[in-house]
């Protein structure tokens, strides 16, 4: 029987968690006052999680999921980062007027360094589901023949 791989649930899953880590890379950002490129890199993992964990085969479009939803958690990080110091504080984080300037300066705000981390979060991102489903099924099969072994009848 072959396995069925949906892919709604590991979409919401891996923007949620873009989310989050985008969130989160944001708020350190400002309280350091200094962004920690490996914030970024861990997005790339906290994606492919999220693509993992709900589904049961990894294929092309799970690993292309996680690696968009990862960029998009980065972005997020850096607009939000962004946002709060040029409005030196949370309100107008969603004007027009924020968004445009984020556009603006967009290249401005990736350097040699962020660059380095933001491609260890789509590798991270395109390879780490491929791993999680591996073990998963490692172990569901030990836990199979673990079973198994228990029923063979003459033991």
């Amino acid at each position: 029987m072959e396995q069925k791989s949906s892919i709604g649930l590991p979409i919401v899953a891996a923007l949620i968690a873009a989310i989050i880590g985008g969130v989160v890379w944001a708020l350190i950002a400002i309280t350091t006052e200094y962004e920690i490129g490996i914030v970024a890199w861990a997005i790339g993992g906290v994606t492919a999680y999220g693509v993992a964990w709900f589904t049961q085969k990894i294929t092309p479009v799970h690993q292309i999921v996680a690696v968009l939803a990862s960029l998009i958690g980065v972005l997020l990080g850096k607009y939000f980062t962004f946002s709060y110091f040029v409005n030196l504080g949370y309100s107008g984080m969603f004007e027009s007027v924020t968004f445009s300037a984020f556009t603006e300066n967009f290249t401005l705000m990736f350097g040699a360094m962020d660059i380095v981390f933001v491609l260890l979060a789509v590798v991270t991102a395109w390879q780490l589901p491929v791993k999680l489903a591996a073990n998963k099924a490692n172990k569901a099969a030990q836990a199979d023949q673990g079973m198994n072994q228990g029923n063979t009848p003459g033991q």
